[in-house]
């Protein structure tokens, strides 16, 4: 796990050229503390950047960029690949031979071998950069689920890429995208591709950008798909491949040269990972929990009746007040964009790091895959308001209630809409009074982003559980998940997300994977058995903070008289007095004392 930075034909001397790749991995140092490197190909004007996180390897053999044998193919590397072994035996068997112990060598012959074909036999977490000099071509790699992020611009044919977008800002490019406020507002996130800055766009999950460095000529194109098949009906069949596969997922995420944790809420998502990781891993299993003095978000006895069962490690972390306001703008300072989520990553990552855990387990992804959120029962809701007018829609704009407020969505040109009326922060005229501008202006950006107009023609839990997928998770949980997990040099695997554990579930009937009477009913029945009654009977609490009480306390974002904005002064004043929600209250922070 590392951070890669890159420049490829720049204008300016390489000797700059060399500094500026330098100043932007040193700028991601904190998600790569253990080595760093520089690769420059003098005559081709491309550098190449890496700060390295040692999992695999830990020895100097994992020193990149990586050069082949041959030193024609370079390779800057940030993630794990889980199927490492199987491709570097099938590799050996095919005549090549291994230096290192790393799956980074793994992935550079793999490219020699395979050409593009490699990148879809990849299964893990990964971003990368290849640069092959035969072909003088440049690969820029995500994976399949888009969990490792991967950012680029180009300019006047120079390309620039990084693991974070701060890091653009060292190879002089920080010209703001006017937009971004507008998403913020309306996300509560800066949904992909766009970003803070003009022009530099995340790289889509299950992509590869090819670069021509001779022509300057470039191209992105999809290498994997998941397709929602629906060909498994059979309830029992499906929880037998459920708990295979799993079991699978997890056995291949806890190969490690470190010690392996488990973020620990006590919630059914984090149990199962705990009692599978268990099962591997043994009394070396390290279950990190965060606990209150709010009694109503400490979640410890739900945990203690897991924890009675098994022999694990046992991290359990008091985060009070007091440590709120402490590491308050630090959170701030190590988000890579603008969020109303990841703050309570931040503080468990810290606890790992404090404990000396590099690797951790989470449970991220099974809400969306098998309808956890109240999204999935809120779009029958929805769909039954499709009889309204535009007109009727837009005029929900003049109520007081922000619920009815976010009804204006719906009105739309765009399946973004229905996203924005589930999940939106503000509504557009709120958003347009926030911005000072146009209320058109606002429209018309969130009517812009790309998005799958199929969607539209999808069954309700289908398209909910697509929305929360490709929308939420994908731009918000994930990106939240590593930039806060790496600002302390921790590594985030996420067993759910495993894509063959995906395909599966993208396999199973909507008739059978999602119930009204129980939320993620498959995973219930999968694993009851082994999970006590508390855990898996109680509702959904979800892994949060008392944030609604610590940020009314905190002057910087409760008081109005830090607002200039005549909306936002009253915004702010509603959740002083309890009215307005905390992430809501977030945004207006971010949006006004954005760093």
């Amino acid at each position: 796990m590392c951070r890669i930075a890159g420049i490829i034909n720049s204008k300016n001397s390489l000797e700059k050229v060399n500094q500026q790749v330098k100043a932007m991995c040193d700028s991601m140092q904190h998600g790569g503390p253990d080595d760093h490197g520089i690769y420059m190909a003098e005559n081709e004007s491309v550098c190449l950047g890496n700060r390295r996180l040692a999992i695999l390897d830990l020895s100097s053999n994992g020193h990149q960029p990586m050069l082949s044998h041959k030193e024609d193919i370079v390779i800057t590397y940030n993630g794990e690949i889980y199927n490492y072994q199987k491709i570097r035996i099938a590799l050996i068997n095919l005549g090549y031979i291994f230096k290192t112990q790393t799956d980074t060598e793994v992935i550079l012959y793999a490219y020699q071998h395979w050409g593009e074909d490699a990148f879809e036999k990849l299964d893990g977490i990964f971003a990368f950069c290849i640069y092959d000099r035969r072909k003088q071509c440049v690969y820029l790699v995500r994976d399949q689920n888009g969990i490792k992020p991967l950012y680029y611009h180009f300019d006047n044919e120079t390309l620039t890429f990084a693991s974070e977008v701060k890091a653009f800002k060292y190879a002089e490019i920080s010209q703001e995208n006017e937009n971004w406020r507008i998403y913020y507002l309306a996300f509560g996130h800066i949904p992909e591709p766009y970003t803070t800055l003009k022009n530099v766009c995340s790289l889509g999950k299950g992509c590869f950008l090819k670069y021509h460095v001779r022509s300057a000529g470039h191209s992105i194109q999809s290498y994997h798909e998941f397709e929602s098949t629906s060909y498994i009906r059979n309830e029992s069949y499906a929880i037998e491949l459920i708990r295979e596969q799993l079991g699978n997922s997890i056995k291949q995420q806890m190969i490690s040269d470190v010690d392996v944790g488990v973020l620990f809420s006590g919630g059914l998502d984090s149990s199962i990972i705990t009692i599978l990781a268990n099962q591997h891993n043994g009394s070396r299993l390290s279950c990190i929990s965060a606990n209150f003095n709010e009694i109503d978000f400490s979640e410890k006895k739900q945990r203690n009746s897991l924890l009675q069962k098994i022999e694990v490690q046992k991290i359990e972390k008091l985060i009070t007040y007091r440590d709120f306001v402490q590491n308050f703008e630090t959170v701030l300072g190590n988000m890579d964009q603008p969020t109303n989520d990841g703050i309570n990553t931040w503080f468990v990552c810290k606890t790992a790091k404090e404990q000396g855990i590099k690797v951790v387990l989470s449970g991220l992804g099974a809400d969306e895959l098998f309808g956890g959120y109240p999204s999935f029962d809120r779009i029958h809701k929805i769909q039954n308001l499709n009889w309204l007018s535009k007109s009727v829609l837009r005029s929900m704009r003049f109520s007081n209630n922000t619920k009815f407020k976010r009804l204006y969505y719906l009105s739309l040109n765009s399946p973004i809409g229905e996203y924005l009326c589930l999940r939106g922060v503000y509504s557009p005229d709120v958003i347009a009074e926030l911005l000072d501008i146009d209320m058109r202006t606002v429209i018309d950006c969130l009517e812009e982003i790309p998005l799958q107009p199929g969607i539209k023609k999808t069954s309700n839990e289908t398209r909910a559980s697509w929305f929360e997928f490709n929308m939420y998770m994908q731009n918000q949980l994930l990106k939240d998940t590593d930039f806060m997990s790496m600002s302390h040099g921790v590594e985030v695997r996420v067993p759910f997300l495993d894509r063959n554990f995906v395909d599966l579930v993208l396999s199973i009937s909507t008739e059978i994977k999602f119930s009204y009477e129980q939320k993620k009913k498959l995973l219930v029945e999968a694993y009851k058995e082994d999970l006590p009654v508390e855990t898996w009977k109680r509702s959904k609490m979800g892994f949060t903070f008392p944030f609604q009480e610590w940020m009314r306390k905190n002057n910087d974002i409760a008081d109005p008289s830090r607002y200039h904005n005549k909306r936002a002064k009253s915004l702010i004043k509603s959740f002083g007095e309890n009215k307005l929600h905390w992430s809501s209250a977030l945004a207006l922070y971010r949006t006004y004392h954005a760093s």
